[in-house]
């Protein structure tokens, strides 16, 4: 067994298919290699390292990852990830991984890592704690069936919102203006701000582009905005990828003054529409085990949880 850099060209194939043999939710080699794209744009702070395990046919077996990105991450915080073929473990090949990602973060002076592990794989989260990592919540994915789901018990929802004077309109409605974008820019920053384990950093307009307003899932019609008069009060926004017959619910959020008025429930509902118009027959959302009131808005829609992952800490001594 080698370790090397990873060589984008030959080895991104073969990574990707790891990653969809450990991963609840699977990824095709063109989004991974636009994600992979993204985390290797040249950034001021951002220090970002992938290195492959490889056998004597320089085949990849497994690979790390460590990543530290300034623009929401505090100093000396990093994201360090080991992903081995599930043919290959128990042969020391994760703990070689995690070596050299341990020498490289000494030299960056890593303060605190965070790193996940799926929470069906007992043997992962072993190799993990074994290496000082904690469980700080349980992220899952859930999906609701469009094709059962109905909105009958919910249709005073909106309306009645409407009534109370909010509006409900999409970034499509606003032609998609760039002053459109960047008041939702604003708006999501701030209402992440909110969610468990979220980093205190100002990710800038920029970075918000290329990950998500360029992103190929994005549409116009799926940025769904609340707002009173003319102030942007929530959020949800819906990823429709081309390829897919199921839509992706990313972020639904709410500035604190206007919550408890069921705007979130009414922007669930809004996310459930426009999937439903796309042609989606499944619409999927993350979940966090910290957030109570986002957990009980889904259960009630109907949503399902399916397997997901542990969030580990780690203080680096």
């Amino acid at each position: 067994m080698s370790i090397r850099p990873v060589q984008p060209e030959s080895d991104l194939p073969r990574i990707a298919a790891l990653i969809n043999a450990v991963e609840p939710e699977p990824v095709t080699l063109a989004q991974f290699q636009e994600w992979y794209g993204h985390m290797h744009h040249t950034s001021p702070g951002r220090a970002c390292r992938w290195m492959a395990a490889t056998n004597e046919r320089d085949e990849v077996i497994g690979f790390s990852e460590v990543v530290h990105e300034t623009s929401w991450s505090p100093a000396g915080h990093f994201f360090v990830r080991v992903t081995v073929d599930p043919q290959r473990r128990g042969q020391g090949v994760g703990s070689a991984l995690y070596a050299d990602a341990q020498a490289f973060l000494h030299s960056q002076r890593a303060i605190s890592l965070a790193s996940e592990v799926r929470d069906d794989c007992p043997a992962s989260l072993r190799f993990a704690e074994r290496r000082g990592f904690t469980v700080e919540r349980h992220h899952f994915i859930s999906a609701l069936d469009l094709t059962t789901f109905d909105e009958t018990p919910y249709r005073g929802v909106i309306p009645a919102l409407e009534a109370a004077g909010i509006r409900f309109f999409s970034l499509a409605d606003l032609r998609d203006s760039q002053e459109a974008r960047l008041k939702l820019y604003e708006l999501f920053h701030t209402t992440s701000l909110d969610e468990p384990g979220a980093m205190r950093g100002d990710k800038p307009f920029s970075e918000f582009e290329r990950w998500f307003l360029d992103a190929k899932w994005y549409r116009p019609d799926g940025q769904l905005i609340a707002a009173d008069g003319e102030t942007w009060v929530g959020l949800a926004a819906v990823a429709l990828p081309p390829e897919s017959q199921s839509a992706y619910n990313l972020m639904t959020g709410v500035l604190r003054p206007y919550r408890g008025r069921k705007i979130a429930l009414a922007l669930k509902l809004k996310a459930i529409r426009c999937a439903r118009a796309h042609g989606a027959c499944t619409l999927r959302t993350h979940n966090d085990s910290l957030n109570a009131p986002m957990l009980d808005i889904n259960r009630k829609l109907g949503y399902r949880p399916q397997p997901g992952k542990y969030i580990l800490r780690c203080n680096v001594v």
